[in-house]
């Protein structure tokens, strides 16, 4: 009899974890792809309800059938033979999705899918963390629900860490020894975060005297955050300039180049509308954008640069929304490659990491430092969003310091 239970039990956990990580890995990919706002959240309401209905009709169909206690005879030990066709082929269904899964949702764990040999981290502070008073909310939140949320136990969403990362490259030339980036990605200036909170980032990259700065997408929310651009972003400078692409959530506006006008305005350079090339030293560095599948905007550029008749040695960085273009990063021989989108998970278990991501990969690049072939790749769990929770996955702006392998 215990062995039965014992059967029916991990029978039944795997059935559960084939059929939540079916869904879940549907739920990633429909937000990694180029639909409009409005599909994308249809779709991702289909999902929900379909992972939520299909287990509570499968056992009402059987619950007809069986009747309560023929049920639970079925299902203790379990015996296949007396359920329905379409329960039996849901179950083997989620169950083969289990089991194909599973090695790349274990391989895609942070403690095997990072580049640990590639970088270090050389300083961190965590600002507000682990309990943010009332007086802070207060400061840092506008938006009453978001600031009622955030009280939640151990709710990180007006929390920050702000890093200096060492990342080794190969090849690096002499010229960038010690260069300074500093990252940032998915600002999202919604009004429900007050200014306040994004100077606990732009005062301390400020202060650190980065070579250069790059926003890597998801930049403005509603167009009623617009004017924020200004306050958040004028007391930026750096020597070597300042860069950003733009991300889905800036496909909300009407109009999405007002952020890049803007931004412009501020002498930042559009890299989504074309490439930017400047020399350190010796060393010409190609700045590179990509902003798919959501924008289409440097294409042109990309197949000048395929075709190009210049041979001259260049070292490439090339800045993404989204850690999917990690293919396009080799393709174009980019050395480094500066990405955001996934939020490192937003939320993130002991252990396990972080499960939810939209992206194509899953959760495998939901932040961290990662290499492709001669590409170093890193991702940014962002400085802010549009959700008012976030567990084991602190805000993040970061200070990249180039060294050679």
């Amino acid at each position: 009899m215990f062995v039965d239970l014992c059967r029916s039990v991990a029978f039944f956990v795997l059935l559960a974890i084939g059929h939540l990580g079916v869904w879940v890995a549907a739920y990633n990919r429909i937000n990694a792809t180029g639909f409009n706002r409005i599909a994308i959240k249809r779709i991702e309401i289909l999902i929900v309800l379909t992972c939520a209905w299909i287990p509570l009709a499968l056992i009402g169909l059987e619950l007809y059938r069986l009747g309560v206690n023929g049920l639970l005879k079925s299902l203790f030990p379990t015996d296949w033979s007396q359920w329905s066709l379409c329960t039996q082929a849901y179950c083997c269904f989620v169950i083969l999705g289990a089991i194909v899964m599973a090695p790349d949702w274990i391989l895609d764990r942070p403690f095997f899918a990072t580049a640990g040999k590639r970088f270090r981290v050389m300083h961190r502070q965590i600002v507000n963390h682990p309990s943010v008073n009332a007086a802070t909310l207060e400061g840092y939140i506008v938006n009453p629900s978001f600031r009622k949320l955030a009280r939640l136990p151990r709710n990180e969403v007006a929390s920050l860490e702000r890093n200096i990362k060492c990342l080794a490259l190969a090849d690096l030339p002499a010229d960038l020894e010690g260069l300074r980036i500093a990252h940032l990605s998915d600002i999202h200036l919604t009004g429900k975060m007050a200014t306040s909170y994004y100077r606990l980032v732009m005062d301390w990259v400020t202060a650190e005297k980065p070579d250069l700065i790059v926003v890597a997408g998801d930049i403005v929310d509603y167009a009623h955050a617009l004017p924020m651009i200004h306050s958040v972003f004028e007391q930026l400078e750096a020597p070597m300039g300042k860069y950003f692409v733009i991300g889905n959530h800036d496909r909300r506006l009407d109009t999405p180049t007002l952020v890049c006008e803007r931004m412009e305005s501020l002498a930042w350079v559009d890299l989504g509308r074309m490439d930017r090339v400047i020399t350190h030293g010796r060393t010409k560095i190609r700045l590179i954008g990509n902003e798919r599948p959501w924008f289409h905007r440097n294409a042109n550029a990309e197949r000048l640069r395929l075709h190009s008749s210049d041979s001259s040695p260049e070292w490439r960085i090339g800045v993404s929304h989204s850690p999917d273009q990690i293919q396009w990063g080799y393709q174009q021989a980019c050395k480094l490659l500066l990405c955001g989108h996934t939020h490192g998970g937003q939320i993130r278990f002991p252990v396990i990491g972080p499960v939810i991501s939209p992206s194509w990969y899953g959760s495998r690049y939901a932040s961290g430092v990662f290499e492709r072939r001669c590409t170093l790749m890193h991702v940014s769990r962002g400085v802010s969003g549009v959700h008012p929770f976030r567990w084991g996955c602190l805000p993040e702006a970061t200070i990249l310091e180039l060294t050679r392998n």
